[in-house]
């Protein structure tokens, strides 16, 4: 099914508030007791509230998503979820879209997730990459996952801006002496 233009100018994109942590919440751990994503505990929601956008159809939560820095050259995008009612709308899209550009504007060289969804992702412009190239979130979240000796999750990344002397897709490092991340667009 396409994105039906009348559904999409419908949607709205906000910031999260506390009064969304419910709902973050249930629909994230409903799609993950599917099998369909990781779920979220209560505290790390609350905790990561900030980084959450929540997307709404006609004023009712449709779905959320978040970006998480996870270095200066490095984000995250995580928790992208919508109602099943509300996909094949665009939903999802434009939540990362939306994440993307804020990576953009935050001067994030590189995006990347981990997920279960691997073409919604590849259609955004992502290639699947190793983990083993995304060593701050494998030592960060991964360690700490019961999933970790047995990860079935694809890794995927997408680059923002290119650093120098940074492989495509490769793993990325800390900025050296002199070494300069890209300004933000303006």
């Amino acid at each position: 099914m396409e994105e039906s233009p009348a559904v999409v100018e419908r949607v709205t994109l906000r910031p999260a508030v506390v009064g969304d942590v419910e709902l973050i919440l249930d629909l994230v751990n409903e799609l993950a007791t599917a099998g369909e994503m990781l779920p979220r505990s209560p505290s790390t929601t609350v905790e990561r509230l900030r980084d959450f956008v929540v997307a709404e159809v006609d004023g009712e939560f449709a779905g959320c998503g978040a970006l998480a820095l996870v270095w200066t050259d490095i984000a995250e995008v995580r928790s992208i979820a919508v109602k099943p009612e509300y996909r094949k709308l665009g939903v999802g899209k434009r939540m990362a879209e939306s994440l993307l550009a804020e990576a953009k504007r935050l001067g994030v060289a590189r995006v990347m997730a981990f997920t279960y969804v691997t073409d919604f992702f590849l259609k955004l412009g992502f290639q699947v990459v190793d983990h083993a190239s995304l060593p701050h979130k494998v030592f960060h979240d991964c360690l700490n996952c019961p999933k970790f000796h047995k990860c079935d999750e694809v890794a995927v990344a997408k680059d923002i801006f290119a650093l120098p002397d940074a492989p495509p897709l490769g793993p990325l490092s800390l900025p050296m002496p002199g070494r300069h991340l890209p300004r933000p667009a303006q």
